[in-house]
């Protein structure tokens, strides 16, 4: 009998002084963690429904790949498109794509001739945040269009 309690004690004792909370002495128990239960679709004993974290996982695992796919379509749309931006009455264009890298810059020859350094810099100047206003309203509206199609509406950046 000596033994048996001698083993018993060792047996609860050792998990504590290595770390680990003891485990009850008790042969017929058994336990299932919430983590396994829920990573592979179980539920506890009681409990209605299925699913489980893994499904639940690979769904969104699903969904993130779509928007991936999306998201990239769109970008390679918006690099094809070409949006103007114009200062000192239409004289001085400038294009850019849809994700505000420049494509190229137009003078009308007259104006260039006239205007001085300065007052062409404004002007370009102007054309630029023209075009980039412009980008940007763009970009914003096809990007709250794709988050809506995709069902994250709320999500969608502001205009």
């Amino acid at each position: 009998m000596k033994i048996y309690a001698i083993t018993a004690l060792l047996a609860t004792l050792s998990p504590m002084v290595m770390g680990f909370a003891p485990v009850p002495f008790c042969r017929s128990a058994t336990f299932k963690s919430s983590t396994s239960l829920n990573l592979f679709g179980g539920k506890k004993d009681g409990e209605k429904g299925g699913g489980g974290g893994m499904g639940d996982m690979m769904e969104n695992f699903k969904k993130a790949q779509e928007i991936g796919k999306k998201t990239q379509a769109l970008q390679a749309e918006l690099a094809e498109c070409s949006i103007d931006g114009t200062g000192a009455d239409g004289k001085v264009t400038v294009t850019i794509n849809g994700q505000q890298k420049p494509k190229s810059v137009d003078i009308d020859e007259g104006y260039l001739g006239s205007a001085g350094a300065e007052e062409l810099s404004t002007e370009l100047t102007k054309a630029f945040q023209d075009a980039h206003t412009k980008s940007m309203a763009l970009m914003t509206e096809k990007m709250q269009a794709l988050y809506g199609e995709l069902g994250l509406a709320g999500m969608a950046p502001p205009q």
